[in-house]
C-alpha cells in the first residue's frame, strides 16, 4: 500500500510507513493513533470513532499527559527551549530506535478493547521511560510502537550509545510485565527493537511534545527494518549503528538484510548486552602510535606523582578541549606511575553523559572499583565486598561507614530503615574522607576523576570535601575535565586553586603542532604516502586535535581512499578528494552547539555560512538575526566557538575550530542554506562595492551555493583573471573550472568560452600540467564541433597546435603541423586575422625543427610578425619576434636576424614588443 503521507510503497501488512512513520492500518482522524479492529474510540486522545461508541472510560489520558509523566523535569525543559528553533527544521545524523509489540493485531481482535488499552498502558510506561532517561525524544507513538530520536531536537556526542542502552533498558523492564501479561490475559507478549544511525531532516517539538519530521534518504526506513526483521525479545542494529557502539557491547553479527531500495543488504547485530570489560570508542581499531607531543605534560605530571612517592599528597587538573587527549595522557602516567611503583594504588571514575543528574554517580563507580564489584554482583555479595572494603577503618566505625555505603548502592533496605536527607549526606561524608584517609596512610594513593565536565554535582561536592587529606596522607586527586566553567566539575577546579594553591598544579593541553600532527599521522600509518595536498587537507581539517586527526583518517580508511599496501608496511592512498566531518565528530560538535541558548545557536549557524572567518557588517545584515547581536557574539565566544580576530579595517570573527564551522553548516536545511548563501552574497555586494574584485573567490562561492548561476559565473571568471594575472595557477585552474561548468549550465557567448577555456588550458601549461591542457583544449575542439562554432573550433586548435610545437613533453611537431593547417583554413574563412598570426608563429616553430625547411619557418614567422605589426599584436610580435630571429640564424640570415629585431624596436620605442 502507499503512504496517504509521503506516498512510500508499503508492504501489505505495515502497520506504519518505513520512509516518514505515518500510522497506515486504522487510526485516530483526531490524533492519528493507530487502533485495533473494532475499536469504539481512540485509547491515545478518548476521540469516539462511531456513533454507536461507548465513553472512554475517565482514566484515559491525553497524549500530552501521558508523555509528560515520564519526562524528567530537566529534559522537559530543554525540549522547550529546542521547541522554539527558528530555522524551521534541520539536517541532523540520528540515532532512530523504533520498537513494537509483536503480534499485537491478533493480540487486539482477542480481546475487549479497554483489556487491550489497559496492556498497552502498562507498555508504553515500560518502553517510553527509558527513551526520556537517556534524553532521548519520542517522535511518535503509535497504536503498539514508538519511533525515538537520539540525536534530535537536543545531540549529546553519545547518542548512538543513549540509544542502544535504552534499548536493552526496555527489554529489562518489559521481562516481568510480559510475565503478568500471560498470568492475567493468557496472552504472548513480547517487543522488539530496531536501531539505526544516519542522517534525517528534523523539525521541531510539537505542542504534545512529539518530535515532527521529515526523512531525508532512507535511514528511518532501515531503522524500520532493523525492527521488522528483529527477534522477539532482542535489539537489532545496523552495521552503521555498531561502528560507533561496538567497543561498548557484546553483539552477534547477523549477516546481510534486505532493505526496500537498497542494492545491497545491511549489515544487521544483535546486541546481547553490555561488555564485562568495555573497550575505547575512540582510536582506529589495529593502528596505534605513540604519546606524541605531550612531552612537557608527561614532565608535570611525572613530578606530582613522584612527590606521591614521597608521601606528598596533592591535585592536579587536566584540562583540555574534547579530543586533545586527556585520557590518553592519563592512561599513559597511569601505565608509568605502577610499573615504578609496587605498593601504590591507582582507582579510576570517570562522568557519563547521561547521568550528570546521578547523585553520587561518580562515587559509585568509584567505590566499586575500589572493592572490586561488577555489574553482576548480587545485592548479598556486593554487601560482602563494602565490608571488606571498610576494614580499614576503626572498628568502632566500621559497621555506620559499611550502612552509609549500602545506602549508596540501595542496600540498606534490607538492614534497616534507609538513610536520607541531610543526615545521610553527613555520614557518607564523614565515611568517605575517614576511608580514603586510613588508606592513604597505608600506602599513596591516587584517585582520578576523568570527564569531571559531566560529574553530578553532589559529587563534585564530596569531591571538594576530600580535598584537605592531600595535606594529610600520600593522596593524589587528579581531575580531568574540559574547559567549560557552567558544569559542576569546573568549580572542582575552583575549589581547588583558590583553597588548595600550595597543593595544586594544572596540566593545559594545547592543540598539537602541525609537525606534531603530521607525526601523529605517519605512526598511524606506518610513514604515509599521501599526496602533498591530501596530507595538508587532513591538518587543516584537524588542526592539532589528536582525536580529530584519528577521526579524519578512519574515514579515509573506510571510504577506501586510504589503503595498506601490499607489503602491510604502510598505507597510501587510492585518490585526493575532499571529505566530511565523520558522523562521531558532528556529534560531538552538534553537542556543544545544542548547549547555547536558541538565539546564539542560530546566529552561530548564519556565520557558519558566511566562512570560517565572517565581517560583522556581513552577519548584521542578514535577515532574521537576533536583535542583541553583540550579546549573542560574546556568548559565542565565552563559549569558546568563535574569537575576535580583528577590528580594523573592519570587525571580524573567525570560528576556533574549521570543524565547528562545518558541523553549524551541516545542520541547516538545504533550502535555508541557499537563501542564506544569497543574502551573504547580496550584503557583500553592498557593503563593500570597492573590493569587489578581491572579494570576487568569496562571492562566487555564496552565489554558487545560492544557485544563482549567473552572477557566480560573473565572480568565479573575475577571481579566475585576479589568479591568473598574479601567477596563481593552480587557483586559476580551479576558478576557471567552476566557471566552465556554470557558463554550460547557462549557454554563454562563444567568447567568454574561448577565454575561459584559453586561459584555463594556459594556466595548466604554465603548472607544468600538459596532458590537462591538452585534454582542455580536446574539450574546447569538440564543443565547436558539437555546437558548430568554428570560432570555438579555431581557438582550440591554435592553442593546442602550440602545445604540440614547443618544447614539453607532449611536443608533436606532427600533430602540430595538422593543427596549424586546419587552423589557417578556418582562420582565412573567418577572417581572424590575429589566429592566423598565431597559427603562422606555430607553424614556423615545427618547422624549425625539421618538419619543413628552415626557408618555411622564416616565410611563416615573416607572415606571423607582419599581421602582428599591423594590428598591434604586442604579445604575439614579441613571441614572433623571439623565435624569427633563431629562424633567420638557421638560414645564415644572421642580419637580418639584428634588423628584424632593431626595425621592431624602432617601431616600439619602449621596448615592449621585443619582451
Amino acid at each position: 500500500m502507499n503512504c496517504p503521507g509521503c506516498q512510500t510503497e508499503n508492504p501489505a501488512a505495515a502497520k506504519f510507513c518505513m520512509s516518514c512513520g505515518t500510522p497506515l492500518a486504522l487510526a485516530c482522524p483526531q490524533c492519528n493513533t493507530e487502533l485495533p479492529p473494532g475499536a469504539r474510540f481512540c485509547f491515545n486522545c478518548g476521540h469516539q470513532l462511531g456513533d454507536n461508541a461507548t465513553a472512554p472510560p475517565p482514566e484515559v489520558e491525553s497524549a500530552q499527559q501521558r508523555l509528560e509523566q515520564y519526562i524528567p523535569k530537566e529534559l522537559l525543559a530543554k525540549l522547550e527551549s529546542a521547541r522554539s528553533s527558528g530555522m524551521g527544521g534541520e539536517r541532523r545524523v540520528v540515532t532512530m530506535l523504533f520498537c513494537d509489540v509483536k503480534g499485537s493485531t491478533a493480540a487486539a481482535q482477542q480481546l475487549d478493547p479497554e483489556d487491550w488499552q489497559e496492556i498497552m498502558n502498562g507498555a508504553f510506561e515500560r518502553l517510553i521511560a527509558p527513551v526520556y532517561r537517556y534524553e532521548g525524544t519520542l517522535a511518535r507513538l503509535m497504536g503498539d510502537a514508538i519511533l525515538a530520536f537520539f540525536g534530535a531536537p537536543i545531540a549529546h556526542e553519545d547518542d548512538p550509545v543513549r540509544a542502544v542502552l535504552a534499548a536493552l533498558d526496555i527489554l529489562e523492564e518489559i521481562a516481568p510485565y510480559k510475565k503478568h501479561v500471560k498470568q492475567r490475559w493468557g496472552l504472548d507478549f513480547d517487543v522488539r527493537v530496531g536501531i539505526n544511525t544516519g542522517l534525517v531532516v528534523v523539525g521541531e517539538v510539537g505542542s504534545d511534545l512529539r518530535m515532527e519530521y521529515t526523512a531525508m534518504g532512507d535511514a528511518i526506513n532501515v531503522a524500520a527494518r532493523m525492527e521488522q526483521t528483529a527477534e522477539p525479545g532482542t535489539v537489532q542494529i545496523t552495521v552503521d549503528t555498531h561502528r560507533l557502539v561496538g567497543p561498548l557491547f557484546d553483539s552477534v553479527e547477523l549477516g546481510g538484510i534486505e532493505v526496500k531500495g537498497k542494492d545491497e543488504p545491511v549489515v544487521a547485530f544483535r546486541v546481547i548486552g553490555r561488555k564485562a570489560k568495555a573497550g575505547r570508542l575512540r582510536g582506529i581499531e589495529g593502528l596505534e602510535a605513540p604519546l606524541i607531543g605531550r612531552d612537557a605534560e608527561v614532565q608535570k605530571m611525572t613530578s606530582a606523582l613522584d612527590n606521591l612517592q614521597r608521601g606528598v599528597g596533592g591535585i592536579v587538573c587536566l584540562i583540555g578541549e574534547a579530543g586533545l587527549g586527556k585520557s590518553r595522557l592519563i592512561g599513559e602516567t597511569r601505565q608509568a606511575f605502577l610499573d615504578a611503583s609496587e605498593t601504590a594504588h591507582w582507582y579510576e571514575t570517570a562522568g557519563l553523559s547521561y547521568e550528570t543528574s546521578h547523585p553520587y554517580g561518580l562515587f559509585q563507580l568509584l567505590v566499586r572499583r575500589l572493592c572490586q564489584a561488577t555489574d553482576s554482583d548480587t545485592r548479598s555479595s556486593l554487601r560482602e565486598k563494602i565490608d571488606a572494603l571498610v576494614l580499614p577503618l576503626e572498628e568502632g566505625h566500621r559497621s555506620q561507614a559499611a550502612s552509609v555505603l549500602e545506602s549508596l548502592f540501595g542496600l540498606a533496605q534490607e538492614s534497616g530503615a534507609p538513610m536520607e536527607g541531610e543526615t545521610f549526606r553527613g555520614l557518607l561524608f564523614s565515611t568517605m574522607r575517614s576511608l580514603f584517609q586510613a588508606r592513604a596512610s597505608l600506602a599513596p594513593h591516587v584517585l582520578v576523576f576523568d570527564d569531571l565536565h559531566w560529574a553530578d554535582p553532589a559529587s563534585v561536592e564530596l569531591l571538594v570535601h576530600l580535598m584537605p587529606i592531600t595535606g594529610q596522607a600520600p593522596l593524589l586527586l587528579l581531575g580531568a575535565t574540559r574547559p567549560d566553567r557552567s558544569t559542576p566539575g569546573w568549580q572542582a577546579r575552583v575549589a581547588a586553586e583558590r583553597d588548595f594553591p600550595h597543593r595544586y598544579s594544572e596540566v593545559a593541553l594545547q592543540p598539537l603542532s602541525e609537525g606534531d600532527s603530521d607525526t601523529l599521522v605517519n605512526s598511524l600509518l606506518t610513514i604515509a604516502d599521501l599526496p602533498p595536498a591530501l596530507r595538508q587537507r587532513i591538518l587543516a581539517k584537524a588542526e592539532g586535535n589528536p582525536f580529530f586527526v584519528e577521526e579524519v583518517v578512519r574515514t579515509l580508511i573506510e571510504a577506501g581512499t586510504v589503503v595498506k599496501g601490499e607489503d602491510g608496511a604502510h598505507w597510501f592512498a587510492t585518490s585526493d578528494v575532499e571529505f566530511n566531518v565523520p558522523d562521531n565528530l558532528q556529534a560531538l560538535l552538534v553537542a556543544r552547539i545544542d548547549r547555547l541558548d536558541e538565539e546564539a545557536r542560530q546566529t552561530l549557524q548564519v556565520a557558519a555560512v558566511i566562512g570560517r572567518s565572517f565581517y560583522f557588517r556581513v552577519l548584521q545584515r542578514i535577515a532574521d538575526i537576533s536583535e542583541n547581536l553583540d550579546s549573542e557574539l560574546e556568548a559565542l565566544q565565552r563559549a569558546e566557538m568563535i574569537r575576535e580576530s580583528a577590528r580594523l579595517p573592519e570587525l571580524e570573527y573567525v570560528f576556533r575550530h574549521s570543524l565547528t564551522q562545518e558541523a553549524a553548516y551541516n545542520t541547516i536545511l538545504l533550502r535555508h542554506r541557499r537563501e542564506f548563501h544569497r543574502q551573504v552574497g547580496e550584503a557583500i555586494e553592498s557593503l563593500f562595492p570597492d573590493r569587489l574584485e578581491e572579494l570576487a573567490p568569496m562571492l562566487a562561492h555564496h552565489f554558487m551555493e545560492a544557485q544563482l548561476p549567473e552572477p557566480a559565473l560573473k565572480y568565479y571568471t573575475q577571481a579566475a583573471d585576479g589568479a591568473f594575472r598574479l601567477f596563481a595557477n593552480s587557483e586559476a585552474i580551479s576558478h576557471y573550472t567552476q566557471a566552465l561548468e556554470l557558463a554550460h549550465q547557462i549557454d554563454v557567448g562563444g567568447e567568454a568560452l574561448i577565454h575561459l577555456y584559453r586561459n584555463r588550458g594556459r594556466a595548466m601549461e604554465l603548472n607544468n600540467q600538459y596532458d590537462e591542457a591538452v585534454a582542455n583544449y580536446d574539450e574546447m575542439e569538440s564543443l565547436g564541433k558539437e555546437r558548430e562554432r568554428q570560432e570555438l573550433l579555431l581557438a582550440a586548435l591554435t592553442a593546442r597546435g602550440t602545445v604540440y610545437a614547443t618544447q614539453n613533453p607532449n611536443f608533436s611537431p606532427e600533430r602540430a603541423e595538422a593543427d596549424c593547417a586546419q587552423a589557417l583554413q578556418i582562420a582565412t574563412e573567418l577572417g581572424d586575422r590575429a589566429s592566423e598570426a598565431k597559427a603562422h608563429w606555430n607553424l614556423m616553430l615545427v618547422q624549425m625543427v625539421g618538419v619543413g625547411t628552415s626557408e618555411q619557418a622564416v616565410e611563416s614567422g615573416r607572415r606571423s610578425l607582419a599581421i602582428a605589426r599591423e594590428l598591434n599584436l604586442r604579445e604575439q610580435l614579441a613571441l614572433t619576434l623571439s623565435d624569427l630571429g633563431q629562424a633567420y640564424a638557421g638560414v645564415g640570415q644572421v642580419g637580418d636576424r639584428r634588423g628584424g629585431a632593431s626595425q621592431d624596436r624602432d617601431h616600439y620605442p619602449d621596448g615592449q614588443a621585443t619582451g
